[in-house]
């Protein structure tokens, strides 16, 4: 049965440099189905120990301390930090995850910006030749303001800046960047430092300066990410994807429609006419946005929409008989809340409340 499986053994005190060595050791088994063992537990690998792999995998390594990624506030996303290493095979790791999430049917809560997945297309099939550029394409402001919003309505200042340029700006073709407290120097062109600024040239400058920033800058840390992506997801119909769509399939779809999810809900040992059933809807209709996400991020793992909608959420209602000052119970690997059952709508509200918000990790009793 084994050789169904991509069956990776990790152990939770070194999760990345585990999972980039059994990830690494059986490369020919990336398009089988997933099942996932943490070393030292008996917790067999049903769907949720796979999801919460994921979960601790990305959480740790798009974490700031790790260095890989920076977090952009202004944009609430995630872009590739421009520092050298010897070593990009963590960035092919992550590459190899989204991968594997699209191809077991996961949805992952990264927050790329779009231009992203325009990388990731580019081109759409991995190149014979070694030598060709992967992850490269056309960048405007535009796809920089979904990341660096602030600097972007800057370049754009100086694009119509009526002005003397050169005489009020004093810039070259040369931007700086901070890598571990030192500050470095990075030509935009041949001789760049030397080249000023006019109303001429502004328009190659910006372009230069995106240019650097979206593509020369990171091409290491991309090209590594590509190929990574590519390993599992190599396949032709990339060629009829938009990047959006690639980003839905890699993410879902932050759209939550809970009258679908109602519709298309499942119980057992409840009725959909009974009372705790009936308090259930009326109080989660009536959440917050923030509270739905908690709501589906405790039964799923993941607080997105697959591809196919809620109805691919297989959501189920189970009946648990247990004590009503119990809190309810989730078996994310199977998208089922075990709800006992409550006598009064504000008594279901409260237990739910306190179950969602602090729910965290994958617990064997």
């Amino acid at each position: 049965m084994n050789m169904l499986f991509l069956n990776m053994k990790v152990r939770r005190t070194h999760l990345v440099s585990d999972s980039l060595d059994e990830l690494t050791r059986k490369r020919a088994d990336l398009k089988k189905k997933l099942k996932v063992t943490f070393v030292g537990e008996a917790g067999l690998d049903m769907g949720g120990l796979t999801k919460e792999w994921f979960l601790l995998l990305i959480r740790q390594i798009f974490h700031p301390d790790y260095g890989m990624f920076t977090y952009h506030k202004d944009s609430h996303c995630h872009w590739f930090s421009s520092f050298k290493c010897d070593n990009y095979s963590e960035f092919r790791l992550v590459g190899i995850l989204m991968g594997l999430a699209v191809y077991n049917s996961i949805t992952l809560d990264i927050r790329f910006p779009p231009c992203c997945y325009k990388k990731l297309l580019s081109p759409p099939i991995v190149p014979s030749d070694q030598n060709t550029p992967v992850g490269i394409c056309s960048v405007t402001t535009d796809d920089l303001s979904q990341i660096m919003p602030e600097l972007a309505h800057g370049l754009s200042e100086l694009l119509s800046y009526e002005g003397n340029v050169e005489e009020d700006f004093y810039s070259t073709f040369q931007v700086f960047q901070e890598e571990f407290g030192i500050i470095k120097s990075y030509n935009l062109k041949p001789g760049g430092e030397k080249i000023p600024v006019t109303n001429q040239n502004r328009k190659e400058y910006v372009q230069l300066y995106i240019d650097f920033l979206l593509n020369k800058s990171i091409y290491k840390q991309f090209a590594a990410f590509y190929y990574g992506f590519h390993s599992v997801c190599a396949s032709n119909a990339l060629m009829l994807l938009r990047p959006e769509e690639v980003e839905i399939l890699v993410c879902g779809s932050p759209e939550l429609d809970m009258h679908a999810l109602q519709r298309s809900t499942q119980y057992d040992g409840y009725a959909k006419t009974d009372s705790t059933i009936r308090y259930f809807w009326d109080v989660v209709l009536g959440f917050p946005l923030d509270l739905q996400k908690k709501l589906l991020h405790f039964t799923t793992g993941s607080d997105r929409v697959p591809v196919g909608g809620m109805a691919d959420l297989n959501f189920k209602i189970s009946k648990n008989e247990t004590s009503t000052n119990w809190l309810p119970v989730a078996h994310t690997c199977f998208n089922q809340l075990c709800l006992p059952p409550y006598k009064s709508k504000k008594d279901l509200k409260q237990k739910l409340i306190i179950g969602i918000s602090n729910s965290e990790g994958f617990g064997l009793e």
